[in-house]
């Protein structure tokens, strides 16, 4: 779904103040095609200062995306409250100078923050993504503590594995003679 609706023309701004306002839903998430976010409803606001050939964006993100638990795997929402600011200029190419400062092709002078927009929220959300404890879908969470990690080894041909009084393998008994201390 690749739309012009998340494209600026910045050669055609005017100098000065310019708001915009979108509201990021699941066909938008839907549309990214990207691994991770399934949906949600996110507020944008963009304050944009035009100042010669100089953008200044202050991005505003405010709702809750869709997304899956890292421990159960069952749908969970995490809310979305960021704010970033960007410096876009004009220059021969596209560049990201940095986080802060991108290069528009002062030919084409169009700005897309399509994927910008995504990547902001992508990154405003934590590392692990994780429902509240107690909140884990139950039947996952049993499968999950039913498997003991010796079960998880198996020897060749159902060999019976050794092990050690500090749990390892004895097959690699002889390696902690080489540890040092």
């Amino acid at each position: 779904m690749h739309t012009d609706q998340y494209k600026l023309n910045l050669r055609t701004l005017t100098a000065g103040d310019h708001e915009y306002s979108w509201l990021l839903d699941d066909r938008y998430f839907q549309s990214i095609d990207a691994n991770g976010i399934t949906g949600g409803r996110v507020e944008v606001h963009l304050d944009l200062r035009r100042t010669g050939d100089v953008f200044s964006l202050a991005f505003s993100y405010d709702g809750v995306v869709e997304t899956t638990c890292d421990r159960c795997l069952d749908p969970l929402e995490i809310e979305v409250a960021t704010d970033r600011e960007l410096v876009v200029k004009f220059g021969q190419e596209y560049l990201e100078e940095s986080d802060e400062i991108l290069v528009v092709a002062e030919q084409d002078g169009v700005l897309d923050l399509e994927w910008l927009m995504y990547e902001d929220i992508v990154l405003s959300l934590p590392v692990q993504r994780l429902h509240e404890d107690g909140q884990c879908d139950d039947a996952m969470l049993q499968i999950i503590h039913r498997v003991e990690p010796a079960e998880l080894v198996e020897g060749s041909e159902g060999e019976t594995i050794t092990r050690d009084e500090d749990g390892i393998d004895e097959r690699w008994a002889a390696l902690k003679a080489l540890k040092r201390d």
